[in-house]
Protein backbone atom coordinates (compact mmCIF):
# COMPACT_ATOMS: atom_id res chain seq x y z
CA UNK A 1 0.00 0.00 0.00
CA UNK A 2 1.63 3.27 -0.66
CA UNK A 3 2.14 6.14 1.71
CA UNK A 4 0.37 8.79 1.93
CA UNK A 5 2.33 12.18 1.62
CA UNK A 6 1.06 14.72 4.62
CA UNK A 7 1.17 17.97 3.49
CA UNK A 8 1.46 21.09 5.74
CA UNK A 9 -2.33 22.74 6.37
CA UNK A 10 -0.31 25.92 4.50
CA UNK A 11 0.81 24.15 1.50
CA UNK A 12 -2.87 22.66 1.17
CA UNK A 13 -4.11 25.94 1.27
CA UNK A 14 -1.59 27.24 -1.55
CA UNK A 15 -3.09 23.77 -3.75
CA UNK A 16 -6.55 24.49 -3.35
CA UNK A 17 -6.12 28.61 -3.96
CA UNK A 18 -4.46 27.97 -7.15
CA UNK A 19 -6.44 25.25 -8.17
CA UNK A 20 -9.89 27.38 -7.54
CA UNK A 21 -7.38 30.66 -9.37
CA UNK A 22 -7.30 27.49 -12.58
CA UNK A 23 -11.03 27.48 -12.59
CA UNK A 24 -11.74 31.02 -12.58
CA UNK A 25 -9.41 31.25 -15.27
CA UNK A 26 -11.65 28.55 -17.21
CA UNK A 27 -14.72 30.20 -16.21
CA UNK A 28 -13.49 33.58 -17.55
CA UNK A 29 -12.36 32.22 -20.96
CA UNK A 30 -16.49 31.20 -21.26
CA UNK A 31 -17.08 34.34 -19.90
CA UNK A 32 -15.05 36.25 -22.63
CA UNK A 33 -16.05 33.74 -25.60
CA UNK A 34 -19.81 34.48 -24.80
CA UNK A 35 -19.09 38.12 -24.74
CA UNK A 36 -17.66 38.32 -27.71
CA UNK A 37 -20.35 36.44 -29.37
CA UNK A 38 -23.40 38.72 -28.28
CA UNK A 39 -21.55 41.49 -29.58
CA UNK A 40 -20.82 39.40 -32.80
CA UNK A 41 -24.53 38.83 -32.91
CA UNK A 42 -25.65 42.11 -31.92
CA UNK A 43 -23.43 43.78 -34.54
CA UNK A 44 -24.18 41.32 -37.42
CA UNK A 45 -27.97 42.07 -36.53
CA UNK A 46 -27.83 45.89 -36.72
CA UNK A 47 -26.20 45.90 -39.79
CA UNK A 48 -27.65 43.14 -41.44
CA UNK A 49 -31.50 44.83 -40.78
CA UNK A 50 -30.24 48.52 -41.49
CA UNK A 51 -29.26 47.29 -44.38
CA UNK A 52 -32.40 45.43 -45.11
CA UNK A 53 -30.25 42.06 -45.88
CA UNK A 54 -32.23 40.68 -42.51
CA UNK A 55 -35.88 41.38 -41.63
CA UNK A 56 -37.47 42.24 -38.36
CA UNK A 57 -38.28 38.78 -37.22
CA UNK A 58 -34.26 37.41 -38.02
CA UNK A 59 -33.33 40.43 -35.53
CA UNK A 60 -35.15 39.65 -32.83
CA UNK A 61 -34.11 35.83 -33.35
CA UNK A 62 -30.37 37.03 -33.07
CA UNK A 63 -30.78 39.54 -30.29
CA UNK A 64 -32.32 36.24 -28.36
CA UNK A 65 -30.17 34.36 -29.29
CA UNK A 66 -27.04 37.04 -27.86
CA UNK A 67 -29.04 37.22 -24.64
CA UNK A 68 -29.19 33.68 -23.93
CA UNK A 69 -25.69 33.12 -24.93
CA UNK A 70 -24.63 35.79 -22.89
CA UNK A 71 -26.29 34.33 -19.66
CA UNK A 72 -25.22 30.95 -20.55
CA UNK A 73 -21.51 32.24 -20.09
CA UNK A 74 -22.57 34.44 -17.07
CA UNK A 75 -23.68 31.28 -15.42
CA UNK A 76 -20.30 29.17 -14.64
CA UNK A 77 -18.44 32.35 -13.81
CA UNK A 78 -20.84 33.52 -10.86
CA UNK A 79 -20.86 30.17 -9.68
CA UNK A 80 -17.39 29.51 -9.21
CA UNK A 81 -16.91 33.15 -7.85
CA UNK A 82 -19.41 32.44 -5.20
CA UNK A 83 -17.57 29.16 -4.42
CA UNK A 84 -14.23 30.57 -4.03
CA UNK A 85 -15.66 33.09 -1.70
CA UNK A 86 -17.07 30.36 0.49
CA UNK A 87 -13.52 28.52 0.18
CA UNK A 88 -11.75 31.49 1.03
CA UNK A 89 -14.31 32.78 4.03
CA UNK A 90 -13.94 28.85 5.27
CA UNK A 91 -9.90 29.35 4.98
CA UNK A 92 -10.05 32.72 7.29
CA UNK A 93 -12.05 30.83 9.77
CA UNK A 94 -9.78 28.06 10.22
CA UNK A 95 -6.88 30.54 10.41
CA UNK A 96 -8.96 32.74 13.63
Amino acid sequence: MPKKIGLKTTERIYLEIEKSRINREKSKLVLDKSLMLYFTFMVVGIIGFAFSFIDSFLLNVLVVCGIIVLVVGTIPYVVITQKEEKRIDEFLKRLE
